[in-house]
């Protein structure tokens, strides 16, 4: 399956299916003229979310999940928009890019992670893109357009198979042959867009700390560098057009606001390298950190003692893993994404109590770390640990009940001697993941399932009931509630 591909069809007609702009049309609209109201877009943003999951496009990390949703989350506490939060949530994709969707969803391509030179760059990025939804530009051009759905729908279905089979030239057809003029001719109104989006992201930007500088900055060095390619412009500055004119206004309005000097954090740091070293194959990582060590070649030298060890360890090469991750503690300090180096170098060889003193090391220190958490307690499924593993689990839902990973944990203990309270627990972790059709797949195994638990089975009983009218309202509504694009 070509994934890059699917998910840009998917998102380019969401976004036509939902109103293509014309050039011809001057004004962007006012937010209240939107034709969508909330719950539309927060249905459209689940929809879309469900088929990129099903695509496999998001990256399942939990150290990088924490992270964009750390500084996301930052960013989003100056949004005072009742019924709105943000999800934020990282694009396992090597293009530079990034993008919003309806209801307050935020993804981010792995590439244009590596791309950015500071966390402040970074969250200009984010910024940007949660004006998108806060300024509802998708309503709002859906106001100002009457699309062909049917076209539309048919396009998006012919494009999806097309890449489905692996056919991108297919695929690239059946989107030209669509929808590929509409694109084209928005192309002016779009800009508008992007320009109210660099305005309102940059209030985001500042009201979190960072300097608005950081914005221009990033977009005028993504332009140069796209001119020095011959002009193969990236994925980032095709679905973001910019122009020298909205560079300008953006450091014209940054100019107005004080200078904020404000490092990166050492998590910022160390996603960036662990990004690296998943993107390189560890000969070629070795050779990468070996070389920009020798030349001082990096933002931080700490973090690429942390990449070193990363490569190191899927090399095998534990004992020097080890050495480069002692020499990246003393340079850095204490943080949680270095505890849970610490943990993996030992699974990796073997070694689970020095694995597990490093996760229990970590957690005595972020107590609320989650990715150590669930390596915890991954471990302790690992090595038989069954029922420490699910009093600890319990433990921990009482503080995120709604936790889809710990329910799959959950699940993993119950595996091999409880069908009832492994498919409930499978059930619920797709409930929360919004995967209706899977979780309430899962609850009827469960209700057929052997055991005596009346608690549990009422709240399997419960959660049916409610799934099965959710399903059918949506399907007699035309909506997709749970399987991705519907057919």
């Amino acid at each position: 399956m070509n994934k890059p591909i699917l998910t840009t069809f998917f998102l380019a007609a969401l976004l036509l299916h939902s109103g293509a702009a014309h050039a011809d049309l001057p004004d962007l609209g006012d937010i209240s003229q939107a034709t969508m109201t909330q719950a539309d877009e927060a249905r459209i943003g689940r929809d879309a979310m469900r088929a990129l999951r099903q695509d496999g496009a998001i990256s399942d990390d939990p150290e990088l999940t924490r992270y964009i949703n750390d500084i996301g989350g930052r960013m989003a506490a100056g949004v005072q928009i009742p019924g709105l939060s943000f999800t934020f949530f990282i694009v396992d994709d090597q293009s530079i890019n990034a993008f919003a969707m309806p209801g307050g969803y935020v993804g981010v391509n792995k590439g244009l992670i590596l791309a950015t030179q500071s966390e402040g760059e970074l969250a200009s990025v984010l910024g940007h893109e949660m004006a998108h939804v806060t300024q509802h530009h998708i309503a709002r051009m859906q106001a100002n357009s009457t699309p062909n759905e049917l076209l539309l729908l048919g396009t998006l279905v012919a494009a999806a198979l097309a890449s489905r089979s692996g056919n991108g030239e297919a695929a690239f057809g059946a989107l030209n042959a669509g929808v590929g003029m509409s694109i084209a001719s928005q192309l002016s109104f779009s800009r508008d867009y992007e320009r109210e989006a660099d305005r309102v992201g940059m209030k985001y930007l500042t009201a979190a700390g960072y300097d608005a500088r950081e914005m221009p900055a990033f977009f005028q060095r993504l332009q140069q560098s796209e001119r020095l390619n011959g002009g193969n412009a990236y994925a980032f500055l095709r679905t973001h057009p910019v122009t020298s004119e909205r560079i300008s206004e953006a450091e014209n309005r940054a100019d107005s606001t004080p200078v904020r000097m404000r490092a990166n954090s050492i998590d910022y740091l160390l996603v960036r390298e662990k990004i690296r070293v998943q993107q390189l194959a560890p000969a070629d990582a070795l050779k990468f950190y070996q070389s920009a060590l020798s030349r001082k070649l990096y933002l931080s030298e700490g973090a690429q003692w942390y990449g070193l060890a990363r490569a190191r360890m899927l090399s095998n090469d534990y004992a020097g893993a080890r050495q480069a991750l002692s020499t990246a503690h003393k340079l850095l300090g204490p943080d949680p994404m270095l505890f849970g180096l610490d943990a993996e170098i030992a699974r990796k060889a073997g070694n689970w109590s020095q694995a597990l003193a490093a996760y229990r090391a970590g957690l005595e220190k972020y107590p609320d770390n989650a990715p150590l958490f669930d390596g915890e307690i991954d471990l302790l499924l690992q090595t038989g640990q069954r029922q420490l593993a699910l009093n600890r689990i319990r433990d921990r839902q009482t503080l995120t009940p709604n936790d889809p990973a710990l329910f799959r944990l959950q699940a993993q203990a119950y595996a091999d001697n409880d069908m009832l309270r492994y498919h409930a627990a499978l059930g619920n972790a797709l409930y929360f993941e919004q995967m209706y059709e899977g979780a309430l797949e899962q609850y009827h195994m469960a209700s057929q399932a052997k055991g005596d638990d009346f608690y549990l089975r009422s709240s399997i009983e419960a959660r049916t009931r409610e799934l099965e009218k959710k399903l059918a309202d949506d399907k007699r509504d035309g909506k997709d509630s749970g399987g991705g694009i519907m057919q």
